[in-house]
């Protein structure tokens, strides 16, 4: 009953590591700056009106600094648009039980339109609605000061800051990736597909292109290391691939050269049966393992 309501709720299990604490000097260095610059500009009442939009990139900049959402586009974008959108409705629509609405809505469409996604501006927008006297006064000058100031300082400190840990790079294109090596059942996914999977599946996902296939790889070497490991060969003995018709084969493991790496455990056998019967050849052990479907024994 409580693992069915910590995965309806969507509860990480995880602990705090160097990674969030990292995340966390980050954010409150970060909003610091921001503050004091928020109150140089429109003094404390200001402050209060703009701040909530920057704690809310904050978060994204600071603890998931690789996601979509987070890109510098999406960031910048994301709550410059949404200041021009929500001093616009600040301005002509008078009610601001209408106009406060009216300025998350079109925020949102403006960033969907623009491709610059970035939930705190939909924040950003009601702020020049909602904020009251001092930021009314401001006119479109919000969108210089205090929107585009505290931007600038949150993307400055979070260039500086997440890149000096080589593991959260920021923006995400300074992030590379090693190959984790030969994986057959993802090697021919490229980047297009990944995209059309994405567009296709009507889903928001914070996630780019190049991490959703690393996130794909990765699965597919726990994969067979799994698969691996739990395959245990012995000499003598006689595998099947159990195929239909001319692609039926049984296999005779006839030798081995040992290796900790599986890519480099060699597997010598003889075809006993199918195809190219009695003649002889060799693979990797993960070759063997991904080809091998069951033992067999011959009827005697």
């Amino acid at each position: 009953m409580i693992q069915a309501i910590i995965r309806f709720l969507g509860i990480q299990s995880s602990v705090v590591n160097s990674e969030k604490t990292v995340a966390t000097i980050g954010g409150m260095l970060a909003i610091f700056c921001c503050f004091y610059a928020t109150v140089y500009f429109t003094g404390d009442a200001g402050s209060v009106a703009i701040l909530p939009s920057m704690g809310a990139s904050a978060v994204l900049l600071f603890a998931v600094p690789h996601g979509q959402l987070s890109t510098p586009w999406a960031f910048l974008g994301g709550n410059i648009f949404s200041a021009i959108v929500g001093v616009t409705c600040a301005t002509l629509i008078e009610p601001m039980l209408i106009a406060a609405p009216v300025a998350v809505a079109l925020s949102i469409l403006v960033m969907h339109l623009t491709r610059s996604l970035h939930p705190p501006g939909g924040a950003t927008a009601l702020a020049a609605v909602i904020g009251g006297p001092t930021i009314h006064g401001l006119g479109y000058w919000y969108v210089i000061t205090p929107t585009l100031i505290n931007c600038s300082i949150l993307f400055l400190i979070a260039m500086i800051f997440n890149n000096l840990f080589h593991w959260r790079r920021y923006p995400q294109s300074f992030m590379h990736y090693q190959s984790a090596g030969y994986h057959p059942d993802t090697r021919r996914i490229k980047m297009q597909h990944i995209h059309q999977a994405i567009k296709r599946s009507d889903l928001v996902i914070d996630a780019s292109d190049e991490q959703i296939k690393r996130v794909v790889d990765l699965a597919d070497a726990i994969y067979h290391e799994e698969m691996i490991k739990q395959f245990v060969l012995e000499l003598g003995a006689y595998y099947t691939n159990s195929k239909p018709r001319r692609q039926w084969s049984v296999r005779q493991i006839i030798d081995q050269r040992e290796h900790q790496d599986p890519s480099r455990y060699l597997v010598i056998y003889r075809i006993a049966d199918g195809e190219r019967k009695g003649t002889t050849d060799s693979c990797t052990l993960q070759e063997f393992a991904e080809w091998a479907n069951e033992k067999m024994r011959p009827k005697g």
